[in-house]
């Protein structure tokens, strides 16, 4: 066996081994340089790359610039102007305070600064190539500074080989540069990849301008807005849920204290408060701000500087999330319909809008829409749909009876005229669709008269029921199109919590169960026997690392395992309290099985009621699976698409 002695490294093999936990690949230098020139009071940033940064890259600023007497130290390792003793670390308000970056670097590549101070009648030029310092000369340069890098890693090819392809660096680049200007509204970015400007910012200081600049302006205005403060967190943002959600969490940014970070505490947080806002497999999408006391935060856990640990992750969880929650509850099912057409929509003042005339339109009505007139319409189109015709009623004048053809009385539903247009057409079918009976657990049987007194306050109007699923609704110039299966599971769900908030009903076990544990979950048994009893779980100590469970947690009507207590105690050991993850779940899968379904004939009154408590309860406007419960399309989107307005 060799016998290795034990030696000191090398300054360069140091300086190599630093940057390899600094300068990861070009973006990781980037966002060094980007942050030192923020501490330094740059309102005006510019970063421009070539070949994703590999070849070169630079960033320009108007902050406060170095003291030439600061140049050659300014390279050196553990120097810097931000920290000056070890009490610093506990209240770091800086973006920069390791001394580490332009050192590592500089360890690496060939880098050239320029830098002038606010006033001074000239600046200076430093070059420094794989850590050797090199002239310090006098140079004209407008204040600010100016750092310049050449061939990144062009010492150290092993890690060089390591890099992606130029495209690839380049998006990486991208998206620091796009959170940094979500970070920092204040400030005005330009970044430049091979000669063409990708983004810009106005630095106004509006958080609105900042993301409209990176998401634009549509986008903008389907966010929600998030303000508010608790547990000792402020928190204003951006959120956007629904169509606006994403396949992976790459467009969620968090910055604490102006410092992005990513934290899955935060990200945990946020997504419980919008599981049912987003549909399985997808992310919410934000832009969110965090002001917590800068000693309740510790920044100097890795050197890349994203990572922190607060003081207080419960307080930090729960306000994050009881914050998105509030902003999001604002949403009533009609205001927040997702739009059905994806055209954006024309400004009034640059269309002309023609109307027909009531002489035209009585012309047309002669000529053109005779009742007895034949209209081709595909039978692909109707194929496999009930034939349906609507007549006068022969007992009111104010009413039509909608009908099969086969005459079957249980299609028979009486319709206001108001509802009807005034040409119906008889499509021939040739497998009529058998009704299914509806069943209604949550509806009580109302009187129709009454039911249709109650439905005539709301400010909507009942047209019909489309494929039988979609319910036709018109509100002010909106035609809304409503899922019967989508609103009636959200109504059922939010029934179902109701019944059992609070509740906490468990089943006593025949025979105790020996349960055997960890000693940390032991330990955390010891600790925490009030919230397990309160959730529903009875046992004592056994000793020996071994517990007696005598009942455990009914959910609706089903006895949980006994699997469940180690999972109670693994929840525990994580995050420090029991959530109802599990119970939530369960509750959604009951109220998705008893909804009515998707093409399953309803009786209308039923479905007049299903409209009438979504709007009494303003329930959360989509379903638990984050499905909408509503869509929408304007009247200026319709005649856009009759062309009747011309641009």
């Amino acid at each position: 066996m060799e016998i290795r002695h034990i030696r000191q490294l090398s300054a360069e093999v140091i300086g190599q081994i630093a940057a390899g936990e600094v300068v990861e690949r070009p973006a990781a230098a980037i966002k060094e340089l980007v942050e030192n020139s923020m501490d330094a009071g740059a309102t005006a940033i510019t970063v421009e790359i070539r070949d994703g940064g590999i070849t070169y890259f630079r960033v320009v600023d108007n902050g406060s610039g170095i003291q030439p007497s600061d140049i050659r130290l300014a390279f050196s390792r553990h120097a810097t102007s931000k920290i000056s003793q070890a009490d610093d670390l506990y209240g770091v308000r800086t973006l920069g305070f390791r001394g580490e970056a332009l050192a590592s670097i500089a360890a690496v590549s060939k880098v050239n600064c320029t830098t002038r101070m606010h006033g001074a009648e000239y600046g200076v030029s430093a070059q420094n190539n794989g850590g050797e310092m090199g002239e310090i000369k006098e140079a004209a340069c407008p204040e600010g500074t100016s750092f310049t890098v050449k061939d990144l890693f062009y010492n150290a090819p092993v890690r060089r080989k390591f890099l992606k392809k130029p495209a690839t660096e380049t998006g990486y680049i991208s998206d620091l540069m796009m959170r940094f200007i979500l970070s920092h509204p204040q400030i005005s970015f330009r970044y430049v990849a091979d000669g063409k400007t990708i983004y810009f910012s106005a630095g106004d200081s509006k958080l609105e301008s900042a993301v409209m600049s990176i998401y634009g302006l549509s986008t903008l205005e389907n966010l929600h807005q998030v303000s508010g403060n608790m547990n000792g967190v402020l928190l204003e943002g951006y959120l956007g849920v629904g169509d606006l959600s994403r396949g992976n969490r790459s467009h969620q940014s968090f910055i604490l204290n102006g410092r992005l970070i990513k934290s899955n505490l935060l990200t945990n947080a946020l997504e419980e408060a919008c599981k049912q806002r987003v549909m399985i497999g997808r992310f919410p999408m934000c832009v969110l701000h965090l002001t917590l006391p800068f000693e309740a935060v510790d920044v100097n856990v890795h050197p890349n500087k994203w990572e922190v640990r607060f003081q207080n992750e419960p307080a930090v969880r729960d306000a994050v999330q009881t914050l998105v929650l509030e902003s999001l509850q604002k949403d009533t099912p009609l205001s927040a319909a997702p739009a059905l057409f994806d055209e954006p929509e024309l400004p009034i003042s640059n269309a002309v809008i023609t109307r027909t005339s009531p002489e035209q339109y009585k012309k047309a009505e002669k000529e053109d829409i005779e009742p007895n007139s034949k209209i081709n319409i595909p039978s692909s189109v109707f194929e496999k749909r009930d034939s349906v015709f609507v007549e006068p009623s022969p007992n009111s004048t104010s009413s039509f009876v909608a009908r099969s053809d086969e005459g079957n009385p249980s299609f028979t539903q009486e319709i206001p005229s108001e509802a009807v247009t005034r040409n119906a057409f008889s499509i021939p079918v040739a497998e009529p669709v058998k009704p299914v009976p509806f069943e209604e657990p949550t509806v009580e049987q109302v009187q129709v008269p009454i039911l249709q007194e109650e439905f005539d306050t709301l400010p909507v109007r009942l047209i019909g029921v489309v494929f039988n699923t979609y319910i036709l609704l018109e509100c002010q110039d909106r035609l809304l199109m409503c899922d019967q299966h989508a609103v009636h599971e959200r109504l059922l769900y939010e029934q179902f919590m109701r019944d059992l908030a609070g509740s906490t009903a468990t089943q006593m076990l025949m025979v105790p169960e020996i349960v055997h544990l960890t000693h940390r979950e032991y330990d955390m048994f010891l600790d925490a026997k009030d919230a397990l009893f309160a959730a529903g779980f009875d046992a004592s100590d056994f000793g020996d690392l071994t517990v007696q469970l005598r009942s455990v947690p009914m959910m609706l009507g089903q006895a949980r395992s006994a699997e469940c207590f180690r999972d109670a105690l693994d929840e525990l050991i994580e995050s420090g309290a029991l959530s109802q993850h599990k119970r939530t779940d369960r509750i959604i899968q009951m109220a998705c099985k008893h909804a009515v379904k998707g093409g399953e004939r309803a009786p209308m009154e039923a479905l007049m009621d299903l409209i009438r408590r979504m709007i009494r309860e303003n329930v959360t406007p989509t379903c638990p699976h984050g499905r909408p419960l509503v869509i929408q399309v304007t009247e200026r989107e319709l005649e856009k698409r009759f062309h009747r307005i011309q641009n």
